[in-house]
């Protein structure tokens, strides 16, 4: 044991020395330049301005660039002579570091610059420093992906105020490894600088996000995210619709918060204007609703966009209590194919309803007669939306709004019966497809199909009987025996005799 234990030793001895050798011959002699560069007090004038020539020894021995020698850099300068250079020119950081624009994409335009001249987005000691250049990846570094909000917020100063305040600087002060930073980010193709097509621009912000929200661990998202490209958004834009929405969209570029947050763009009560910025007509519609008009006061009970139509994917089916359904006599996959599961879900609570003075559902439609078959027929928006043209089913309508005069139902004129049959069709059509759900369809009122399609063919052949019958009867009259009298065969034989 102790043997072992010497060896571990003299290992450890051999690895220390190596590693004292190595620094030694990393740093360059440097001696006769910061034997003046070293004084705080050395400057020179430059476009009118005084500026330090400083240089100092030790912060310059831990720079990256501590192995090179000073004329690597400052090429052709002559140290025996004041000035040292007639004409100073740039450092040219891209003869060495020839890759750097390609590492830089979030600042394309250095590919045109030397790296050290020009605006700030192509100038490489704006962001490394000078003399104290340190390696990205050493944590000391300002230059570290955990300090880019810092010196990517010096320049970007809007940008940094909003990831300031966003979740991902919250994970990132957690010390989350998952945490995504400026340059996590953006040293991927994600602005209009990199992609002009706004379809593969919104294709990479996308991929860009899914990386994180799927494979992380214990991710809540997930499960909703894995199915995004099949969703209503996902496969408009890979249709190539440019203005299918893609999760910063909704969720915002740099200011990224959690729903429950006040000031979240996707908080439900603001979730109606994030959808509104493409759903413009449904959201006006919306926002006049009964609904729309508590969510815009803060209201934090009444359902939103996301409550019905989901969230990334196909939103989570509301669970409703077997008893309930039992209790309303209701059917659950009527509930369902008809959306119908979402209002039954909250108008069913009673503890919600007392709270805004409202009846249950069992016990606000108690005077309809046949409820069963209401249910069966009947979807709440059909009475409980706008009935004048055009229709607005997101309009939810006040209680004394709502239709509640049979005639006004059975008619055979009626408006929300012809609603209500648009939407029976449909989903017949579905079921059945299009032959079948159109020719064998179930009459709202027993003897009467009410389709247009059906009621024209029927027509149409009525007309053909008609014209039909007219013909013969026109014919059969023409022709009649008083104008044309039948000789018989026997008279005409005696007369030819």
């Amino acid at each position: 044991m102790a043997k072992q234990l010497l060896q571990l030793i003299i290992i450890l001895m051999i690895l220390n020395a190596l590693n004292l050798l190595s620094q030694k011959v990393k740093i360059a002699d440097n001696s006769h330049c910061l034997s003046c560069h070293d004084d705080p007090t050395i400057t020179m004038t430059k476009n009118g301005k005084e500026i330090s020539l400083e240089v100092k020894k030790h912060i310059f021995s831990k720079s990256v660039h501590s192995s090179l020698r000073c004329e690597k850099c400052h090429e052709g300068f002559n140290a025996d002579e004041i000035p040292h250079k007639e004409v100073i020119t740039p450092i040219n950081c891209l003869s060495c570091h020839n890759t750097a624009p390609k590492s830089h994409i979030f600042h394309p335009s250095m590919q045109f610059a030397n790296g050290t001249g020009g605006n700030d987005d192509i100038n490489c000691k704006k962001c490394h420093g000078y003399h104290n250049v340190l390696s990205p990846r050493n944590p000391l570094s300002k230059t570290h992906f955990t300090q880019s909000t810092e010196f990517c917020g010096s320049c970007h100063k809007k940008e940094k105020e909003e990831h300031l305040k966003s979740q991902h600087f919250v994970e990132l002060n957690k010390n989350n490894p998952n945490a995504p930073t400026c340059i996590y980010c953006h040293q991927k193709p994600i602005t209009h600088k990199h992609i002009s097509d706004l379809v593969q621009l919104k294709l990479k912000q996308e991929e860009l996000c899914l990386n994180c929200h799927i494979n992380q661990e214990n991710n809540v998202f997930a499960r909703s995210l894995i199915d995004y490209d099949k969703s209503v958004h996902g496969s408009a834009i890979r249709r190539g619709n440019k203005f299918a929405a893609v999760c910063v969209d909704c969720h915002g570029v740099h200011n990224l918060q959690k729903a429950n947050s006040p000031h979240s763009s996707i908080n439900p009560t603001k979730v109606s204007s994030v959808c509104g910025k493409c759903h413009v007509a449904i959201t006006q519609e919306y926002h006049s609703s009964v609904h729309g008009v508590e969510l815009l006061k803060g209201n934090p009970d009444v359902p939103g966009c996301t409550y019905c139509h989901g969230e990334h994917s196909v939103g989570p089916m509301a669970i409703v209590e077997e008893r309930i359904i039992q209790q309303n006599r209701m059917n659950f996959n009527t509930l369902v194919s008809n959306k119908m599961v979402f209002c039954v879900r909250c108008h069913t609570n009673d503890t919600l309803m007392a709270k805004y003075k409202l009846s249950t559902l069992n016990k606000a439609h108690d005077w309809l007669p046949n409820l069963q078959r209401h249910w069966e027929t009947v979807r709440c928006v059909d009475c409980h939306s706008s009935y004048e043209p055009p229709n607005l089913s997101h309009n939810i309508l006040p209680r004394d709004a709502t239709v509640k005069k049979c005639e006004e139902c059975h008619s055979k004129n009626s408006i929300l019966m012809t609603k209500l049959y648009k939407h029976e069709k449909a989903l017949s059509r579905e079921k059945y497809g299009f032959i079948n759900g159109t020719i064998l369809s179930d009459a709202y009122v027993i003897g009467t199909t009410r389709n247009v399609y059906l009621d024209f063919i029927s027509i149409v052949f009525f007309g053909v009987v008609i014209v039909l019958l007219l013909i013969h009867i026109t014919l059969r009259w023409y022709f009649r025996p008083a104008k044309y009298p039948i000789i018989e065969e026997n008279e005409k034989n005696a007369s030819d005799s």
